[in-house]
Parts: C-alpha cells; structure tokens; sequence
C-alpha cells in the first residue's frame, strides 16, 4: 500500500517550496492588477412595430404643426347619398321622443 499525505501536508510543503523559490529569485512571481469586471449596460427593449408608427404620426404632427397644416381624416361612415332617415318611418319617430326628458 501506498502511503499518501493528506490535505494539510502537501498544502505546508508547497508552501514551504514557494517560499525557497522565492528566497532564491523575487522575481519569480510576477502580480498583475485585476481588471475591472464590465459594467452592465441598461436593457433597452427594441421598439415594436406600433412603437415605430406612433414616432412616425406623432413626427408627421409635429411637422403638420410646424407648417400649419390642417389634416383632416378621411370619414369612414359614409352614409350612401340614396338613404336618409325617411327611408325609416320609425327611426325619426324614437329619435325625437328619447330628447323629450
């Protein structure tokens, strides 16, 4: 059987070699500074697409503003030029008694 040294024994006779090369030649050892861990930027989330249309129609304002342009929206609910609220007797007949209170 082998006899090995334990943890205590070999950490005393490294110590006790690098304190004879030491003696032996200082320079042997050479300390460097430590270098400073990289400081962590700040998350910034990527704008989205919604984000990237309401920068672009809130430039559009700002410009409009600055050229004092009126922009108005093209109406969606168009009523076609052939109905009106005669076509519907009973639609005049609730609209007026609902604005009697």
């Amino acid at each position: 059987m082998l006899n090995r040294p334990d943890k205590d024994s070999l950490r005393a006779m490294l110590e006790s070699q690098v304190n004879e090369k030491l003696q032996h030649d200082p320079d042997a050892v050479t300390t460097y500074a430590a270098q400073r861990e990289p400081e962590r930027k700040r998350y910034i989330s990527k704008p989205t697409v919604q984000d990237k249309a309401f920068i672009k129609e809130l430039e559009q304002m700002r410009a409009d503003a600055a050229a004092v342009v009126v922009h108005v929206p093209a109406q969606r609910n168009v009523v076609e030029p052939g109905i009106g609220l005669d076509d519907y007797p009973g639609l005049k007949e609730a609209s007026t008694s609902s604005n009697s209170w």
